[in-house]
């Protein structure tokens, strides 16, 4: 490449002068490639990043490329394809070659002449890693539906004490169709995988976006085997099929690592079996990207580089609470500061911090990781979470002994977390001079930006006592349904929070033993939005859809 990618992204303000910095250490620091930097850092959008190499290369760039001619893909080895990360196909004698990495188009030609005699002209189009991974499968894809003959099983020979051996039946539909699952997973940005044997079938469902659908309904035949893989794959006791297991394993797809964590517990049918799929690839650190709105991001990115004290993200499991507790620790992340995280589990690896998992068997708990690291020299320190006494006692020790401290708790609201640390044993007049700020989050999904479209609020609906407009027109917005979201007219999620800044007024209450009630009514008057509010105003910006803000927050006016 001609032109540094990451000087060339700043020179024409694809990203900032502070991720340009952070983009140029972390080079220096890996000598990684400027590809592979802004790759690992998410600094682009894949849509982005194929438009400043179409400008660099001068070569046409698609997002999502239509083929019809798969005949020349054919004579190359799906392997090869993946590794060298390209596509090719016919199209007027001539070989277009489709390609994430157009800095190795020189090599890719000589492989494709060898491979197939060809001397004539090509032609190039950029895409993403998606875009080709998905054209290779579409081609070398196997046989998705699923019967107890294609797993070359039956009910007469399934027993409870078969166990799947991956050794000898590595080759085999079981092995082939659990590595489509987990592919089909990534490609389609599936958090959870859920293996559920019924008394009628063994289902399988993809948590998406937030919700959970049935993707297949297989024999009951299959499960074993099916789960038995898996637990092997997770170093779990597939001879046992009565206790509780937790594992995990780091996959290898496309070429990047895929994490998943694995849950199993018994239950009347056999076991049931959760699979988190933690993509490290997809994950966005971008603070910009998380939901805020300008006045909280602003307050966000202001409140993070303070030199001590304590600040709490509250929420439901799956609220998006690790991911914005990245995307700070993304920002404070420089080579003068020492971060370290305590976590259980490690969701994401972020290059240049101290990742430490809490493993209570072997005697590493939040409080005794968190009382060790703390001896470690550090600046920042993150707590995956605040359970006990103990834990927030020592976190607020460390905030108030000059340490900045990022940590989460599982409450509804953000008044209510500050009296929840007063009932674990925090006393009054450390909560109020150590902590900064209360992020309550949730996640709501996004309307789908291909198939949008604005509409008016009928007349008659309850929405109307949520919005206080009486019978004035309002405008709203939702998705059709299309190709791009699978029909379901939305794509992807945003926060909606409420945001608490402790302050004098505030601190005064706590002191005085005031409520919680108490509490919200006067981070309201000194400038908080309640998350009903904060997710009304991204439904009226046509973010989401008040159908989305209810079923997440719920309005109490319905």
């Amino acid at each position: 490449m001609a032109i540094s990618l990451i000087k060339y992204s700043f020179e024409i303000g694809a990203i900032t002068e502070e991720q340009r910095e952070k983009a140029e250490r972390y080079k220096k620091e890996t000598g990684a490639s400027d590809e592979t930097v802004i790759k690992d850092m998410k600094l682009l959008s894949d849509e982005k990043l194929i438009q400043i190499y179409s400008k660099i290369y001068g070569y046409k760039a698609e997002l999502e490329p239509e083929i019809s001619d798969f005949t020349l893909a054919t004579q190359f080895k799906k392997r090869d394809l993946q590794r060298l990360g390209f596509f090719p196909a016919n199209s007027e004698n001539v070989i277009v070659l489709y390609t994430s990495e157009p800095s190795e188009l020189l090599f890719v030609e000589d492989f494709v002449r060898d491979k197939t005699g060809y001397r004539s002209r090509f032609s190039y189009v950029i895409t993403t890693d998606a875009a080709i991974h998905k054209l290779i499968e579409k081609v070398f894809k196997e046989d998705s539906s699923v019967d107890a003959e294609e797993f070359g099983l039956s009910g007469d020979n399934m027993t409870s004490n078969v166990v799947y051996d991956v050794a000898e039946n590595d080759s085999s539909a079981i092995v082939n169709w659990v590595n489509k699952i987990f592919r089909d997973a990534v490609e389609n940005r599936i958090s959870d995988i859920h293996f559920e044997p019924q008394e009628d079938a063994f289902y399988v469902r993809y948590r998406s976006d937030g919700s959970l659908k049935i993707e297949h309904k297989l024999p009951m035949s299959t499960a074993r085997q099916i789960i038995n893989r898996i637990k092997t794959m997770s170093n779990l006791d597939v001879n046992t099929s009565k206790s509780i297991q937790d594992g995990n394993c780091r996959l290898d797809i496309f070429g990047k690592f895929v994490d998943l964590r694995v849950s199993v517990i018994p239950a009347v049918n056999g076991e049931n079996l959760v699979v988190r799929v933690l993509d490290q690839n997809k994950m966005s650190l971008d603070v910009s990207m998380i939901g805020f709105t300008k006045e909280n991001e602003e307050r966000f990115l202001k409140i993070i580089e303070k030199p001590k004290g304590i600040i709490l993200l509250t929420g439901p499991t799956g609220s998006g609470k690790s991911t914005s507790l990245y995307a700070a620790l993304s920002v404070l992340n420089t080579t003068d500061r020492c971060i370290i995280t305590f976590e259980d589990p490690i969701e994401y690896r972020i290059p240049g911090i101290v990742q430490v998992q809490i493993n209570p068997a072997m005697g590493v708990t939040f409080p005794q990781a968190l009382k060790s690291g703390l001896r470690q020299d550090i600046e920042v320190a993150l707590v995956g979470e605040i359970r006990d006494m103990e834990t927030a006692s020592i976190a607020f020790d460390a905030a108030n002994t000059g340490h900045m401290v990022f940590s989460t708790l599982h409450t509804n609201s953000a008044a209510s977390s500050i009296l929840r640390l007063v009932k674990m044993g925090v006393e009054p007049y450390m909560v109020s001079s150590t902590l900064i700020a209360v992020i309550n989050q949730r996640l709501a999904k996004r309307i789908c930006p291909h198939c949008k479209e604005e509409y008016l609020l009928p007349k008659d609906s309850p929405y109307r006592k949520v919005l206080k407009c009486g019978d004035a027109e309002v405008r709203l917005y939702r998705g059709k349904g299309c190709k791009k979201c699978n029909g379901e007219g939305y794509k992807g999620r945003v926060a909606i929070q409420e945001f608490l800044i402790m302050n004098d007024e505030l601190a005064e209450i706590l002191d005085k033993g005031g409520t919680t009630l108490e509490i919200e009514q006067a981070a309201i008057r000194n400038g908080m939005k309640k998350i009903q509010e904060d997710g009304i105003e991204k439904a009226l910006q046509g973010i989401t859809t008040l159908d989305e803000v209810h079923r997440t927050v719920f309005f109490d006016e319905l």
